[in-house]
C-alpha cells in the first residue's frame, strides 16, 4: 500500500491535514490544482483518516477505471471497489455482460456490508436506478458443511437468483448439477465452487478449475453465494403482462431495464449509504455527461416506444435519477469537488488550492530528469521513482546509480507523477520519464490445460471421414449391443440413408471432415468406388510431399550460421519488465526461439499465434538478444501501418536501453530514409523495421544477424524471391496470426521449426458480435455506447470511392462525434497523422478501409462496425475483428449486411457470433484459417487432396508417410497406418460405456472416450477415474468397467499382443507368429503365475490362463489378475528389448 510508505510525508502537509477538517465540517468545498494521481492520494488520505465510506464519482467508466487502478496501488485492493455501468444504452433490450454484472454485484454486496470502503463509479452508474439495499440483502445464500439443503432446492434458488443452469460451469453466474454434486460460480469468488452431498446433507465445499474441471486447493467450511443478477425472481411483484414474460422466459434479455416495473421499490447507489462522503471529479464534465444522458434517454425512449409499441416501458425517471436528485444531494449530503483547475460549481462554499505541481513527460531525456532530481534534493525534497515491476526498478537504479541512497525506488506506478511542495515530496513514474503508456498489469495465472480447446470435437450434423467408408454425417451416440456387450457407438449416415455404427473404442477410424471455406463435400455411398479412387490419388500426393519435406529438413540442418550469446542480465531485466504476465505458451515460445539463436544452425522458425496473443513481445525479446550479441535486426512487415505500429511498440519497449531503432516506409521522407540507410551500412542502427523497402538493393547492413518476417503469406512472389536471397545463413523468425493445427506440427517442422502460442490472455473479454442490416438507429446506438464510456470506434468501409460520403453521412447521424477518414490512397504524411491522432484519442471515430486489418493496436477502440461484411472472407473478418477487444473492456463488432443476403452467406457470418472470443480462430471450423496456413506452407497442389479426403485425415496420413521414410520401414506404410487404426486387441464379456444418467452431455462422453484412446501412460487411467469421481460423483459399475477395458486395451497394445480375450474365467493371450515371445519369457511368466496354462498353436500361438476355478468368478478379480499377467509380460518384453540393445 503506497499510502503507508509516504504517510509521514502526507501528515507533514498542512494542505492534507486541513482538507480533513474541511471535508468533515464543511460542504461543497472545491479542492483544486490536484492532478490525476494527486486526487487518488487525496481520496486515499480521506479514507484512511475519516474511516467512512467514500463515493468517488467521475464523468465516465474509463476515467473511473483509471482511478480504480490508482487507488488499488495507493489504498490497497481490499479497500477499493469499482461499480461499472451496464455499458448498454438506455432502453436497449440487452442485459449487461456477465463480467460487468459480477463487478456490480460485488460492489453492491460490499456496499451493504459493515465495512467502510472507497467506491469509484461514473455518473451514469451512480444515477442508474437499481434494486434497493433491503431487497439486495435478502438475495444471499449461506451454506456450511453439515447443512441440510436439498440439492434440487439449491439449484432452484440459484436459478431464481439469476444463475444459468448448465451441464458444466465455465464462467461467472453459472451452476451445474450432476447427481450429488452442484457446481456454482459466484461473483464473490475468483474460482467456482463444488458442493458435494450425501443425500440432502452437504459433505464438502471445495474450489475447482474451470479449464480442467478438477478440484483444486483446500476445502472451505462455509460459503456465502451472491446473486448472479442484481435482483431475484422471488423479488418480483408486477402486473400480469410482465409476469407472464418472466414466467415464460425467466431472466429475459434486458430485464434490468424493467427493474422499476418488476420490483416493489428501487433506489440509486447513493441510497446504500447512511453517512458517506461524496467527491465529484471534474464536475464540469460530469455535468455535461448528465445533460447528454438526459437528451439520449428521452430520444431513445421515444424510439423504443415507436419500435416496440406493445412493450411496457419504464418512465425515464425510473431508469436514471434526474438532475433534481443530484441538486438535492449536493444541498443535503456531504459533497465535495476535486478539480485540476479553478472552477465554478453548484453551491461551492469554499476553495482549497493544492500545493501540487504535476510532473511533465521528458520523452526519455535523462538530463532533464537528473536536473530536476538535483534541484529537488538541494531543496530538501524526498524523491521517489516508481516503476511497474522489479526489473524496471532495477534498471532505474542502474540509470540513476549516482543517486544511490539519496532517492527511493518503489514498486507500482501511479498514472501521473507530481510534487507536493508543502511536504517536500516528489514522485516520478518511469512510464512518464520514457513516454510509455501507463497500462494496468494483469496478474493472470495459467495452467497447462488452459490452452484453446481442440477443434476436432464433433457435433451433430458434422461431416466426418471414416477410413473405410469415406465422407458421411455424424448423427450422435447410440447405446447398442455388440457381441453380447452393451457399448456406445457413433451413428454415421451415408448416401441413400445407409448407416454404420462405429464402437467408441474405434474412434480413431473417424475424423472430423475439414476443408476450404465454402467447399461442400459429396457424401459417399457405402460399397461405392469413389472413396477408394480418392484415397489412391491422395496417397501419391502425400508420398511426394513427405519426401520433399524430409529433403528440405536435411538441407536446412546442414547449414551453418550465427551462435548468439546466452542471455545476460540486461536480457533478463528487459523480459521481466513486460507489463503483462507471460502466458505459458509465450514463455515457451521465447525459450525455443532463444535456444535456436544460440545454436550454430541457422534458425528457420515460425511463431504462430492468434490475434492479440503476444507474438510481438516474443519477437522483441529475440531482437534484443541479437542486438546484445552485436548484430543488427531487420523486421519485414507487409504494410506501412504495421511498420509504424511495430516501430512505436519496439521504441517504447526498449526505451530504457541503448538500442537504436529506425523505420523504412513511405511514412518517412526520402531524406530521412537516405540517412537511415547510411546508418544501417555504418552499423549505427541496431533494429530497422520496414515494408519491402528493406529488400531494395541500396539497403546494406554492416552486420545483419536476425530477420523477422511478419505475415509472410501477405508478400508477393517477387518479394519472396528477394527474401530467399536476402536471408543467406542468418537466423529467420516468421510470425503468423493464421492458426496452424497441432497435427501439422510434425510435417511442417521439416520445413520450419514451429512455436505455437495458443493460450489466450486472461484479462480479455469476448467480442460481442452482432449481425445487422444497415440501420441508422443501430449504428447510432453502437457509436453512442462507445462514446458514453470514453472509447473510440472503427468504421470499416472498403471502397475508397465512397468512403468520404459514408463519413459525411455518419456526421449527420452522430453530429457530436469527431470523425476522420483513413485509407491507403491518401498522401503518406496525411495518413500517418490520422492514425497517430486516432491512437492519441484526438478524435473518436475512424472511417477506414481494410488497412486496419493488421497493425492497429488501439486498446481504447472497442467498437467495430464493418459495412458490407458479406464482402469479406471469414478469416479476414476474424482478423479485422481482432482490432477490438485488445484490452480488458467489453468490445462490440457490428457486421452490417444487405437485406437480400442469402442463407449460406449469413450462416457463414453467424460463425463469428458463435465463436466470439479471442482465440476463436482455432474453432471457426478450421475453415479458411488453417487451410490458408497449410496451403501456404505445403503448397497449393495439396488443396485438392485435402478437399477430397478431409484435412484431419490428410494430416494423419502425411505424418505416417514421414515416419515411414525416416525410420526406413519395410512394407506398405498406407496399409500399416490403416491396420494400426483398426487394431483392437481386447475382447471381454462386459458392458463398457458411460451411462447418460452419469454423464448426460453427449459431447463430454465423446471427449472422454477420445481421451481414453489417446492415453500414453497407464497412470492416466487412474487419474481419469479420480477426475470423473470429482466431477460427476461416485462412478457406477459400468463406468469403472469401461475404464478398465480401455486400460486393458492400452496394456495389451503396449505388450505387443495380437489379441487379448477374457471369456468367463479364462484369459487368452494371442501372439503374432512373426513375433513369438522367447522361451525364457514364457518360463518366467509361468513361474510368476501358478494358474493352469494351456497352449494352442493351430493357427497362431495362444496362451490360455485359467484365472479362477469358481463357477461364477468375480469379474473385478478376473480383470485385476489379467492386468497383472499382461503388465508382467510387458515388463519382461521391455527388459528383453533393452538387453538386446
Amino acid at each position: 500500500m503506497f499510502y503507508k510508505q509516504i504517510e509521514q510525508n502526507i501528515n507533514e502537509s498542512n494542505y492534507f491535514r486541513e482538507s480533513l477538517l474541511k471535508t468533515v465540517n464543511e460542504r461543497n468545498v472545491l479542492f483544486h490544482k490536484l492532478n490525476f494521481s494527486a486526487k487518488s492520494l487525496f481520496i486515499a488520505h480521506q479514507y484512511m483518516n475519516l474511516k467512512k465510506n467514500i463515493i468517488f464519482i467521475t464523468s465516465d467508466d474509463k476515467v473511473a477505471e483509471d482511478y480504480f487502478d490508482d487507488l488499488i496501488l495507493v489504498a490497497g485492493k481490499e479497500n477499493v471497489q469499482f461499480l461499472p455501468d451496464f455499458e448498454i444504452l438506455p432502453y436497449e433490450q440487452r442485459s449487461p455482460h456477465y463480467t460487468i454484472s459480477g463487478q456490480r454485484i460485488s460492489a453492491l454486496s460490499k456496499a451493504v456490508s459493515d465495512r467502510h470502503l472507497i467506491f469509484v463509479c461514473s455518473i451514469r452508474a451512480f444515477l442508474r436506478k437499481i434494486v434497493s439495499p433491503e431487497t439486495f440483502k435478502s438475495n444471499l445464500i449461506s451454506l456450511k458443511i453439515g447443512d441440510v439443503y436439498a440439492p434440487d432446492k439449491l439449484v432452484s434458488d440459484l436459478v431464481g437468483m439469476g444463475y444459468k443452469n448448465e451441464f458444466q460451469v465455465s464462467r461467472l453466474g453459472e451452476t451445474a448439477k450432476r447427481g450429488g454434486i452442484i457446481d456454482v460460480f459466484s461473483p464473490n469468488f475468483d474460482t467456482p465452487l463444488r458442493i458435494e452431498y450425501f443425500g440432502d446433507e452437504i459433505t464438502s465445499i471445495r474450489p475447482f478449475s474451470v479449464s480442467s474441471q478438477r478440484s483444486i486447493g483446500e476445502e472451505i467450511n462455509s460459503v456465502n453465494f451472491l446473486p448472479s443478477r442484481e435482483f431475484s425472481l422471488h423479488n418480483i411483484e408486477t402486473s400480469d403482462k410482465l409476469w407472464e414474460k418472466v414466467h415464460e422466459k425467466g431472466f429475459y434479455e434486458g430485464i434490468e431495464l424493467d427493474a422499476s416495473l418488476l420490483l416493489p421499490d428501487i433506489s440509486v447507489f447513493g441510497d446504500y449509504f447512511d453517512d458517506a462522503i461524496f467527491f465529484f471529479d471534474e464536475f464540469q464534465y460530469t455535468d455535461s455527461c448528465l445533460e447528454r444522458l438526459q437528451e439520449e434517454t428521452t430520444e431513445l425512449r421515444a424510439k423504443a416506444k415507436l419500435n416496440r409499441p406493445k412493450d411496457i416501458l419504464p418512465e425515464i425517471k425510473d431508469v436514471f435519477a434526474d438532475k433534481k436528485y443530484l441538486e438535492n444531494l449536493i444541498k443535503t449530503a456531504n459533497v465535495h469537488y476535486l478539480s485540476n483547475s479553478y472552477q465554478e460549481f453548484p453551491g461551492i462554499s469554499d476553495y482549497a488550492e493544492a500545493p501540487v505541481i504535476p510532473q511533465t513527460s521528458v520523452h526519455g531525456d535523462l538530463d532533464i530528469v537528473t536536473g530536476s532530481i538535483d534541484e529537488k534534493l538541494q531543496s530538501g525534497y524526498e524523491v521517489i521513482i516508481q516503476s511497474d515491476n522489479r526489473s524496471q526498478s532495477q534498471r532505474m537504479k542502474e540509470i540513476l546509480a549516482d543517486y544511490a541512497g539519496r532517492i527511493n525506488f518503489k514498486l507500482g506506478c501511479l498514472h501521473k507523477g507530481f510534487t507536493l511542495t508543502d511536504s517536500k515530496l516528489t514522485i516520478f513514474t518511469d512510464h512518464e520519464i520514457f513516454s510509455r503508456y501507463k497500462q494496468k498489469r494483469n496478474s493472470a495465472k495459467f495452467s497447462k490445460d488452459e490452452a484453446l480447446t481442440d477443434y476436432k470435437s464433433l457435433k451433430l450434423g458434422d461431416y466426418i471421414v471414416h477410413i473405410d467408408y469415406g465422407i458421411g454425417i455424424y448423427e450422435g451416440l447410440k447405446k447398442m449391443t455388440v457381441e453380447g456387450n452393451n457399448i456406445e457407438c457413433l451413428v454415421l449416415t451415408y448416401a441413400g440413408k445407409d448407416r454404420i455404427y462405429v464402437p467408441t473404442f474405434q474412434l480413431q477410424l473417424v475424423s472430423k471432415f475439414v476443408s476450404e471455406e465454402g467447399y461442400v463435400p459429396t457424401i459417399h455411398k457405402i460399397g461405392g468406388k469413389k472413396w477408394d479412387t480418392q484415397k489412391k490419388r491422395a496417397r501419391k500426393q502425400i508420398e511426394t510431399s513427405a519426401k520433399d519435406l524430409i529433403k528440405l529438413y536435411a538441407e536446412r540442418r546442414s547449414k551453418r550460421g550465427i551462435s548468439f550469446d546466452p542471455d545476460n542480465t540486461w536480457q533478463e531485466m528487459m523480459e521481466e519488465a513486460f507489463i503483462y504476465e507471460d502466458t505459458p505458451d509465450q514463455k515457451r515460445a521465447s525459450e525455443e526461439i532463444k535456444a535456436d539463436m544460440e545454436s550454430p544452425v541457422p534458425m528457420e522458425r515460425l511463431l504462430c499465434g492468434d490475434v492479440g496473443f503476444g507474438k510481438t513481445e516474443v519477437a522483441i525479446r529475440a531482437a534484443f538478444k541479437a542486438v546484445l550479441s552485436g548484430y543488427q535486426v531487420a523486421i519485414l512487415v507487409p504494410t506501412t501501418l504495421l511498420a509504424e505500429q511495430h516501430y512505436l511498440v519496439f521504441k517504447e519497449r526498449l526505451a530504457q536501453y541503448p538500442v537504436t531503432i529506425s523505420m523504412l516506409s513511405r511514412f518517412r521522407t526520402k531524406t530521412k530514409i537516405k540517412k537511415d540507410i547510411e546508418k544501417l551500412k555504418a552499423g549505427e542502427t541496431d533494429i530497422v523495421i520496414g515494408t519491402h523497402r528493406i529488400l531494395s538493393k541500396d539497403v546494406i547492413f554492416k552486420n545483419l544477424g536476425l530477420l523477422i518476417v511478419d505475415e509472410e503469406h501477405r508478400f508477393g512472389v517477387r518479394h519472396k524471391e528477394k527474401l530467399r536471397k536476402f536471408k543467406s545463413n542468418i537466423d529467420t523468425l516468421y510470425m503468423s496470426a493464421t492458426p496452424i493445427p497441432r497435427t501439422l506440427n510434425m510435417a511442417l517442422s521439416k520445413m520450419k521449426e514451429i512455436s505455437l502460442i495458443q493460450t489466450s490472455p486472461k484479462a480479455r473479454l469476448p467480442v460481442r458480435t452482432i449481425i445487422s442490416r444497415y440501420d441508422e438507429p443501430v449504428i447510432k446506438e453502437a457509436i453512442n455506447r462507445e462514446i458514453d464510456r470514453g472509447g473510440q470506434i472503427f468504421f470499416l468501409h472498403n471502397r475508397v470511392q465512397t468512403i468520404n460520403t459514408v463519413a459525411e453521412n455518419l456526421k449527420k447521424i452522430v453530429p457530436h462525434v469527431n470523425i476522420k477518414v483513413g485509407h491507403g490512397q491518401m498522401p503518406e504524411k496525411q495518413l500517418e497523422k490520422v492514425m497517430i491522432d486516432f491512437a492519441d484519442h484526438k478524435f473518436d471515430l475512424l472511417v477506414a478501409t481494410a488497412i486496419i486489418e493488421t497493425g492497429i493496436d488501439i486498446p481504447n477502440a472497442n467498437t467495430l462496425i464493418v459495412n458490407r461484411a458479406d464482402m469479406f472472407g471469414l478469416a479476414q473478418l476474424y482478423q479485422i475483428r481482432g482490432r477490438v477487444g485488445r484490452s480488458n473492456r467489453r468490445a462490440y463488432a457490428y457486421l452490417i449486411i444487405p437485406k437480400n443476403l442469402n442463407d449460406i452467406s449469413r450462416k457463414r457470418l453467424e460463425m463469428l457470433t458463435e465463436y466470439d472470443y479471442l482465440g476463436a480462430g482455432y474453432q471457426i471450423a478450421m475453415q479458411d484459417l488453417e487451410l490458408r496456413g497449410a496451403g501456404t506452407m505445403l503448397g497449393t497442389k495439396q488443396s485438392g487432396v485435402i478437399n477430397s479426403i478431409g484435412f484431419n485425415h490428410y494430416n494423419r496420413l502425411l505424418e505416417s508417410a514421414i515416419e515411414n521414410i525416416e525410420k526406413k520401414k519395410t512394407g506398405d506404410w498406407w496399409e500399416d497406418a490403416e491396420k494400426a487404426d483398426k487394431f483392437n486387441p481386447v475382447k471381454i464379456e462386459v458392458d463398457y460405456y458411460f451411462p447418460d444418467y452419469f454423464i448426460p452431455d453427449e459431447k463430454t462422453r465423446l471427449q472422454i472416450y477420445n481421451r481414453l484412446l489417446d492415453f500414453n501412460d497407464e497412470k492416466m487411467f487412474g487419474e481419469l477415474k479420480d477426475e470423473l469421481r470429482d466431477r460427476f460423483g461416485a462412478l457406477p459399475e459400468v463406468a469403472l468397467q469401461t475404464i478398465e477395458f480401455y486400460r486393458l486395451r492400452f496394456i495389451a497394445k503396449q505388450a505387443g499382443l495380437k489379441g487379448c480375450k477374457i471369456r468367463g474365467n479364462t484369459l487368452s493371450l494371442e501372439f503374432d507368429n512373426t513375433k513369438l515371445p522367447p522361451r525364457e519369457i514364457i518360463g518366467k511368466l509361468m513361474q510368476k503365475f501358478t494358474h493352469d496354462v494351456k497352449f494352442e498353436t493351430a493357427k497362431e500361438f495362444v496362451m490360455k490362463f485359467t484365472l479362477s476355478k469358481s463357477a461364477k468368478p468375480d469379474k473385478k478379480n478376473i480383470y485385476a489378475e489379467a492386468l497383472k499377467i499382461i503388465n508382467f509380460y510387458s515388463k519382461l518384453q521391455n527388459d528383453s528389448e533393452i538387453t538386446k540393445r
